[in-house]
């Protein structure tokens, strides 16, 4: 019998654990499996998921908030464009950070709402805020919550109301690395399954192709990573356009995260960049631009990519579901099958993957990459004001 340890990133256990690292890698690579799973797991909940969510769909009125805070707001920034592209739900994305400190401008007290709360480990000070923020200030308010600690606050607190459901994440999602990677992307997929109306066999099938590219790609992605880790640029840059803009913004904070901010990280949109942020481009700094699968909208991304190859100033990455013309470094890994809402999650690991391997690079630990504690897993030092009146 063998007593071989598993690798994750290309490196054995005890590397791993001499790097602090080995958290982060694991669960960086077992989201291809995840993925895989969430069919199953979905499956044991979908009929009482049916009977929370199946009413409320049918109210014309009602309005759906995707919340969460830092990593878990982004993933109602990515899938928002998606869900809103459908015309079936009036579905918004709003940061728990940006729902407790204005509430008003973000609730309506006479229309329905079903807040969508992401969360990780559900005890946030602003996640569970928003929650009775909503409750105080809507007349008629549901909750959803999906989160991926089932002794968290909010998934406690489900089983208090008849008008809360938790939809609670696979154990092994409740990352214990200080950044969030396995539990943003199960949050992301079992949004959509809850959101997305398409039927149930293609979402499935989505989450299938995504988790086989991801497996055919890892390799690929932790070989490019490594080469750019070892190379010298001090700033970094994702553009994204649509929902890929949400998911760039994510990868932004995984690098910066996993390299305690000692890396410039940044977002944009392919069309935005050139209206000012483009003046953070220099000679160390790496621009990775992901490319949509949508027809119209690679003609933007490939004017952008053509413009920083001629101005031949940074270094450009393309990650692309296709060959370009332009000989320029890309990864063109087959994704033509995913939309784009689904692709977004692969050109997310690639960040994640980038991030450990800066993280190394720069002899910090990507478990903690921030051990003097300024920065936490769960944030601290909110103070949470009671909502008055005239709010």
């Amino acid at each position: 019998m063998s007593n071989q340890q598993p690798q994750y990133l290309q490196r054995d256990h005890s590397e791993l654990q001499h790097l602090k690292a080995q958290h982060t890698a694991k669960e960086i690579t077992q989201q291809l499996q995840l993925w895989a799973d969430l069919t199953e797991h979905l499956a044991k909940v979908q009929t009482q998921l049916d009977q929370f969510l199946t009413p409320l769909f049918q109210d014309s009125k009602l309005r759906v908030l995707l919340t969460g805070a830092g990593t878990s707001a982004f993933v109602g920034e990515a899938i928002v464009p998606a869900l809103r592209s459908q015309n079936v739900l009036d579905v918004h994305s709003v940061a728990s950070t940006d729902l407790v400190s204005n509430p008003t401008l973000y609730l309506h007290s006479d229309r329905p709402t079903l807040l969508v709360s992401f969360a990780r480990s559900g005890n946030s000070p602003e996640s569970v805020a928003a929650v009775n923020i909503v409750d105080q200030l809507v007349s008629e308010s549901y909750h959803l919550f999906i989160t991926c600690n089932e002794k968290g606050q909010l998934a406690v607190s489900a089983s208090q109301s008849t008008k809360r459901f938790c939809l609670l994440m696979p154990e092994v999602t409740n990352d214990q690395s200080f950044a969030m990677t396995s539990s943003y992307s199960c949050m992301y997929l079992s949004a959509l399954h809850c959101l997305d109306q398409q039927s149930h066999s293609q979402k499935s099938q989505q989450r299938q192709w995504l988790s086989e590219y991801c497996q055919q790609s890892l390799d690929t992605f932790v070989e490019h990573c490594v080469q750019l880790a070892a190379q010298d640029f001090q700033r970094l840059v994702f553009l994204g356009s649509g929902g890929l803009q949400g998911n760039a913004r994510e990868s932004s904070l995984k690098c910066m995260e996993l390299t305690a901010g000692k890396l410039v990280s940044t977002h944009d949109s392919s069309l935005g960049f050139r209206h000012g942020p483009k003046f953070i481009v220099n000679e160390k700094t790496l621009v990775i631009v992901m490319r949509s699968n949508d027809p119209y909208t690679q003609q933007y991304d490939d004017d952008i990519i053509a413009e920083l190859r001629r101005d031949a100033v940074a270094k450009v990455l393309v990650l692309s579901s296709e060959p370009l013309a332009q000989s320029i470094p890309q990864i063109t890994e087959q994704t033509g099958n995913l939309s784009d809402v689904y692709q977004g999650l692969a050109w997310v690991m690639f960040a994640q993957v980038l991030g450990f391997q800066l993280s190394i690079s720069l002899g910090l630990s990507p478990d903690n990459p921030c051990p003097s504690g300024e920065v936490n897993r769960v944030v601290q030092g909110v103070i949470i004001h009671p909502v008055t009146a005239h709010a």
